[in-house]
């Protein structure tokens, strides 16, 4: 017998169809050698009792600093196909949509933000925060508030039909909240609970699958970039390769390393490869200089 999508599933739906029916994707893998900066960081955080650092959140802080210095792809665009006419918005806030495990093996994206500017141990206390405020609500209640809103905003923008739909599936969903659920939802302060901003859409996505399934070899091959976003980036597990180095007297050498897989996924409207390129030249700089983590603390 089959089974009905819930809310969740609905809410990616939505996206994902969006996303695969009007955005040109184009995507390319980027193997990063995190030797150095993976032994760096382990040494690092050894000496750091107070609070442990994650991968996950170092490699959210090396993704950052290489957006910083191509602002571009830290956009929105806004196209209409009819007119063959549009608008890209560069954004100064680094808004990062990352998709987050929940214990039933559900996944809701969360939206970390202003990251533009946070140290690695800033990035760290929100994340550990966001955990938290996870565990002590219902996050069915505050997703199902921005799936209405969201709806709200597409019949705003002339897709009336279709939002309706979306509207009236979320209002009939048997898997909505119900009203005591809500009302325990509403009595916990807000401080202490995900909130509607808190699952927006950002303006980048960044998906762990390295966090989640760890050692796993392979990499993702295709990406999807979630309108309005322009970039997104899937980072795979941390694989054990061997590699053609170089030693200090420029002798090259086999040795094995540690090596994670980057996809990059990005709307063709928007960007061109060319556009991208000082993201991975930064990413780049960054691998083969660990001394910059102490500048991140």
């Amino acid at each position: 017998m089959g089974k009905e999508l819930n809310l969740l599933q609905k809410a990616i739906s939505y996206k994902t169809t969006e996303s695969w029916t009007t955005i040109p994707h184009i995507t390319f893998i980027y193997e990063a050698d995190a030797t150095e900066i993976l032994n760096k960081f382990g040494k690092l955080n050894e000496k750091n009792q107070d609070l442990k650092l994650t991968i996950n959140t170092l490699l959210l802080k090396i993704c950052t600093e290489a957006i910083k210095t191509a602002p571009q792809v830290n956009a929105h665009i806004k196209y209409n196909s009819k007119r063959i006419a549009g608008k890209i918005e560069v954004i100064k806030n680094i808004n990062i949509s990352m998709p987050w495990l929940l214990e039933n093996n559900e996944i809701v994206v969360i939206n970390l933000r202003n990251f533009e500017d946070k140290t690695l141990v800033e990035m760290q206390e929100y994340i550990n925060k966001i955990a938290q405020k996870i565990n002590n609500c219902n996050i069915h209640i505050p997703l199902y508030r921005v799936s209405v809103s969201i709806m709200i905003e597409e019949m705003k923008k002339g897709h009336l039909l279709r939002a309706t739909y979306a509207l009236l599936g979320a209002a009939f969903d048997k898997t909505k909240p119900n009203k005591k659920d809500i009302k325990e939802y509403d009595k916990i302060p807000i401080k202490d609970k995900i909130i509607p901003p808190d699952l927006q859409p950002g303006t980048i996505t960044i998906s762990n699958l390295g966090s989640v399934c760890k050692g796993l070899n392979g990499f993702m091959g295709i990406l999807e970039v979630i309108p309005p976003q322009v970039f997104a980036i899937g980072i795979g597990s941390i694989q054990e390769k061997p590699c053609v180095i170089k030693n200090e007297n420029n002798e090259k050498f086999i040795a094995i390393r540690k090596v994670i897989p980057i996809c990059l996924g990005f709307d063709h409207r928007a960007l061109n490869f060319g556009d991208i390129v000082p993201f991975i030249q930064k990413m780049e700089h960054i691998f083969e200089h660990s001394e910059l983590l102490k500048e991140w603390y």
